[in-house]
This record gives structure tokens, C-alpha cells and sequence, in this order.
């Protein structure tokens, strides 16, 4: 499957968790990444026109390692893991590897500011995220 997604500001693209089916590309709009860290939900990321989301799962054929959340109203391109994965098989195989090494460094870099609990002011500064709104997302996800 690929196509356009059309989403509304606080929609759940995806949960952390889930088996990923698709890759999406950002093509308009704001969407919040977050991993769960105890009893919070920690930005480890914010994805803005041309970045890429759910990439660590499909490469590595894993759950989806984070929760995406639209903070506005969001148009994406949708990517299936069948898709991607037959434009990887035509790839050469330094291209796999160096992309399957990014992955894993965003993967870890995102478990280690969940971990410690880090707000990053370059991703979204405590006061850009209230605990009113994690509230609310929270129930989104569950």
C-alpha cells in the first residue's frame, strides 16, 4: 500500500508497540514522536515536512519502537514494509547496511533521552508539552 494520509491535529498515526505495517513521509504538518518512560511520555523527536517516520521498524522488523502523534493538522505519504522492503532488495547491499546502522542509532539515541527522562529544546521544550497535553495523549494511546 502507499498513498496520502490526511490527519487532524492529535491523531495517533502510530503506538509504540504496534507491528509496523508502513513508513510514512512527512509531507505537511507537525508530528510528535514519543516514547514511554515509566509513568511519562517523553518527545524524542519531531518530524516536520520531509522527515521520515517508522523507518526503525520496518528496516529492522520490529514493533514500532516510539508513538506518533499529530500536533497539527498533517498530510504524510504512506509507504507499506512490503514496498519498502522490495526497493531494498534492488538497493546495493553498502546502502542496507548503512541504513540499517542509522536506524539503529536513532533507536538507541531515543531509548537513552526516554530513559533519562530528557526534554531536548530542540525537539520540544517542557513547557511546549503540559502535562495537560501528555494527559491527553496518553489517553489517545491507550
Amino acid at each position: 500500500m502507499e498513498g496520502r494520509v490526511t490527519k487532524q491535529t492529535h491523531e495517533v498515526l502510530f503506538k509504540e508497540g504496534d507491528v509496523a505495517r508502513s513508513l510514512y513521509i512527512v509531507k505537511r504538518g507537525t508530528v510528535l514522536c514519543l516514547k514511554r518512560s515509566k509513568d511519562r511520555l517523553i518527545p524524542v523527536f519531531r518530524a516536520e515536512a520531509g522527515d521520515v517516520l517508522g523507518e526503525n521498524a520496518i528496516v529492522g522488523g520490529n514493533p514500532y519502537g516510539y508513538s506518533a502523534v499529530t500536533m497539527t493538522n498533517a498530510e504524510l505519504i504512506e509507504i507499506s514494509a512490503q514496498n519498502f522492503s522490495d526497493i531494498l532488495e534492488k538497493s546495493p547491499d553498502w546502502l542496507v547496511g548503512l541504513t540499517a546502522t542509522m536506524v539503529q542509532r536513532f533507536e538507541n539515541t531515543a531509548s537513552l533521552i526516554a530513559e533519562n527522562r530528557v526534554f531536548n529544546k530542540s525537539i520540544l521544550s517542557e513547557e511546549e508539552f503540559p502535562s495537560s497535553l501528555e494527559n491527553q495523549i496518553k489517553k489517545m494511546l491507550n
